[in-house]
């Protein structure tokens, strides 16, 4: 749905074509016709049409509903008003489970802009003040303006990274991706994954988040996945363990099922080392099941055992699978 077309309908400036569509979405889902409520009571409260802060606004008072988590409560007991304020806050860093992510990473900062950046073989993780943490994959990309906190905890993402979000009804948390897309959550847990010229992935693994492309809104909840194909700008919203969703979180690769090619597609996204698979290796049969990311040699040795696949390395940056 385009906000423009609610913004049209609630503030009485729609066509027949318009209305008919707004009427149709609102029957799709109950959280949409929540939304739609609010907003018609907040227009009703202001006595004059609506803006696209005011959808914002009332977006996150539909998912503070959704989470059915008790209201923050000023000092005389009046519920405190869901208006974007906050203070500026910044990233604090420090080493986990021995990947020395704090010598490895890269920091830069200017007047405008802070990036942190992982190594290329190594993974890392972040702690927010506010309690929030991200773990991160190898190779990838956090970037935010010194504003951060200022109304919105807002991020920039290259790569792949879990969100373990600390819930604040005041202030959103989005995430923003290469593909233009923006993951919008009060407090939950997901993993994102977003690289230049491939799909983009959402698996959330506790609550819920809404994920909005070209004026869309997608709300995907615990146990689901979103794929967003940026060349054909489909979406596809289907099932996903949760915990294959917080594998970054648990250092666990999770498998379901999987064929030799998908077997090589995670270990290249979780130790970004290219992996060649053979025809072979396409004869072995399935394999489920979880294995502790113990170093990549501990993990292929104990595939090897468990598969029957079999590997070399065919140099330090590329692995064969036959």
């Amino acid at each position: 749905m385009n906000w423009e077309t609610i913004l049209n309908y609630v503030n009485g400036e729609s066509g027949p074509e318009e209305t008919y569509e707004v009427l149709e979405w609102i029957n799709e889902q109950t959280e949409h016709r929540y939304l739609l409520t609010y907003l018609e009571r907040k227009k009703k409260q202001l006595e004059q049409p609506l803006k696209q802060t005011d959808i914002d606004e009332q977006w996150l008072r539909l998912l503070d509903r959704i989470f059915e988590l008790p209201k923050s409560k000023s000092k005389d007991g009046t519920k405190t008003s869901y208006w974007l304020t906050g203070i500026a806050a910044s990233l604090l860093l420090f080493c986990f489970l021995g990947w020395l992510f704090v010598q490895n990473a890269r920091y830069r900062s200017d007047n405008s802009t802070q990036v942190l950046k992982s190594a290329q073989n190594l993974g890392g993780r972040l702690t927010l003040p506010d309690g929030t943490q991200v773990f991160m994959a190898p190779d990838s990309k956090i970037s935010y303006s010194n504003s951060f906190g200022t109304g919105k905890r807002e991020v920039q993402l290259t790569g792949e990274a879990f969100f373990d979000v600390k819930h604040d009804p005041h202030k959103p948390f989005i995430i923003r991706t290469d593909n233009r897309l923006a993951v919008t959550v009060l407090g939950t847990s997901f993993n994102v994954y977003s690289r230049p010229k491939t799909n983009t992935e959402v698996k959330v693994a506790t609550g819920l988040v809404g994920i909005t492309e070209n004026n869309h809104t997608h709300y995907v909840k615990a146990g689901q996945q979103l794929i967003y194909q940026p060349n054909t700008h489909k979406t596809i919203i289907k099932e996903v363990n949760p915990r294959d969703a917080s594998s970054l979180q648990n250092e666990t690769l999770f498998f379901k099922d999987d064929s030799a090619d998908t077997i090589a597609e995670k270990l290249q996204r979780w130790y970004n080392i290219k992996i060649e698979v053979q025809e072979s290796a396409r004869k072995r049969a399935r394999f489920s099941g979880e294995m502790k990311d113990t170093g990549i040699d501990n993990l292929l040795h104990g595939l090897s055992y468990a598969t029957g696949l079999h590997y070399r390395y065919k140099n330090p940056h590329t692995v064969i699978i036959f």
